[in-house]
């Protein structure tokens, strides 16, 4: 669930005091000339980042691969991580940093699930992930071969869409469907987060959950063949509906509400000739996973 974290605290003596006093083998930038230390400082608890800047004390990373890594687990984030597992990450990294974090701000968060595929979830992006709610996506990566990547920028959160089982050359279909929130201000009102010890709340996760849902609802996601028999009109109108340029021209020289009314008719489509059975299993595989995992 929670992987990537980035939080703060402005009130830092604390903290710089700790590190510097307790850990020896704290970082800090030198002064070229006078070769005196000075910001940033930095140490490094497993993979988490901790800084202590000019103005501030940063702490930054998966909080998910922390976990693995301090329970022998690896260095991923593929495994499950339970609502159990959250509690236990944050209490072994405050026990190893001495510090109590729980009333730190924080400024981004990565929620996703890792969900096995029928299918291989290469395949599924490639030819089934078309669009965006209908654009194209912000960016579509092969990582030289050891994976493939979707994801889609907006000002408040990136969603992204990885062949995690590719990632890592696991033996199964594994796909990761995560939302990244950069924007403290969509934590606070739309999820109710505001600092550490919010995580430690169920319904500040499924917030974050349904958040996930809402955008994994935006997704085009088209099945390749469908058992059905298309008329050639329909048939056309599915093919072309591929395509973003089809949507950005009509958006561009028709009516919202033109727009708008076209795109339900194209989903109807997709619904009426069941070429919505692949996203309907994924969306199904993401309720079955959140619910596990919130109970563990």
């Amino acid at each position: 669930m929670i992987d990537f974290i980035k939080i703060y605290t402005q009130t830092k003596e604390a903290l710089e005091t700790n590190l510097k006093k307790n850990f020896g083998d704290t970082i800090c930038s030198m002064n070229y000339c006078t070769k005196e230390p000075q910001y940033p400082c930095r140490r490094y608890f497993e993979n988490i980042e901790v800084r202590i800047t000019d103005r501030m004390g940063i702490i930054r990373n998966s909080v998910h691969k922390f976990f693995n890594i301090k329970n022998s687990l690896g260095n991923n984030n593929y495994t499950d991580f339970y609502y159990s597992d959250i509690l236990i990450a944050f209490e072994q990294f405050q026990q190893d940093l001495n510090e109590n974090i729980e009333d730190y701000k924080i400024t981004n968060l990565e929620f996703g699930l890792n969900i096995k595929t029928s299918q291989s979830p290469k395949t599924l992006l490639e030819n089934n992930f078309v669009m965006f709610n209908f654009d194209e996506f912000s960016q579509n990566d092969t990582f030289k071969g050891k994976g493939c990547y979707k994801q889609y920028n907006r000002s408040e959160y990136l969603v992204k869409i990885y062949d995690k089982g590719l990632q890592f050359g696991l033996p199964y279909n594994l796909m990761r469907v995560e939302i990244k929130i950069i924007d403290s201000k969509m934590l606070k009102n739309r999820c109710g987060i505001f600092i550490v010890k919010d995580i430690y709340n169920k319904n500040c996760l499924m917030k974050l959950f349904k958040l996930l849902l809402k955008v994994f609802d935006e997704i085009n996601i088209i099945d390749s063949h469908t058992a059905e028999k298309v008329p050639q009109k329909e048939k056309t109108f599915i093919e072309i509906g591929k395509s973003p340029s089809y949507w950005r021209k009509i958006k561009n020289n028709q009516s919202s509400t033109y727009y708008y009314d076209i795109r339900d008719s194209y989903n109807k489509l997709l619904e009426k000739y069941r070429l919505d059975t692949i996203k309907q299993e994924l969306r199904d595989s993401l309720i079955h996973k959140f619910n596990f995992l919130i109970e563990g």
